[in-house]
């Protein structure tokens, strides 16, 4: 019974250890594809925020994000949230777009959409969208947006 408790143990470590990884992994590669993705200017003073760096809040989540779209270049396009982070996110062939019960194209995608996408991170730093839902921004959105000195 011991030996079973010691090697549950570990596997639940290992599994633990696992998810960190990949989520530091991206968090790391972001940070190495930023420029690819958005030119040679670098990152602005949005990107540095104020709050204590570019991740106020350690690591950046990979598996989704919830914001409005600011530009699209399809298949690709860019989300920036109340963290103020813009996250690319690729749409693929899998990939189901949602209006409340209305199925959208890719195309049917505007810059100002609120979007909640959920996905999975790749290796280029990018969430690879398996659903996008369009809905209407919530009420405090814009006020988590805007930065107090």
């Amino acid at each position: 019974m011991g030996i079973s408790a010691v090697v549950l143990t570990l596997l639940i470590f290992q599994a633990g250890m696992f998810v960190g990884y990949r989520k530091a992994a991206f968090t790391y590669r972001f940070g190495d594809n930023y420029y690819r993705a958005f030119g040679n200017a670098g990152p602005g003073e949005r990107f540095f925020a104020s709050r204590g760096g570019p991740f106020p809040g350690g690591l950046i989540e990979g598996h989704g994000v919830a914001g409005k779209i600011v530009s699209i270049n399809l298949p690709t396009f860019v989300v920036t949230g109340p963290d103020d982070i813009e996250k690319v996110i690729l749409i693929g062939d899998g990939t189901r777009i949602r209006r409340f019960d209305t199925t959208l194209s890719s195309s049917d995608l505007k810059v100002d959409d609120f979007t909640v996408i959920l996905g999975s991170p790749n290796d280029n730093s990018q969430i690879e969208a398996k659903l996008i839902r369009v809905l209407p921004p919530p009420p405090n959105f814009e006020e988590l947006n805007i930065r107090k000195p």
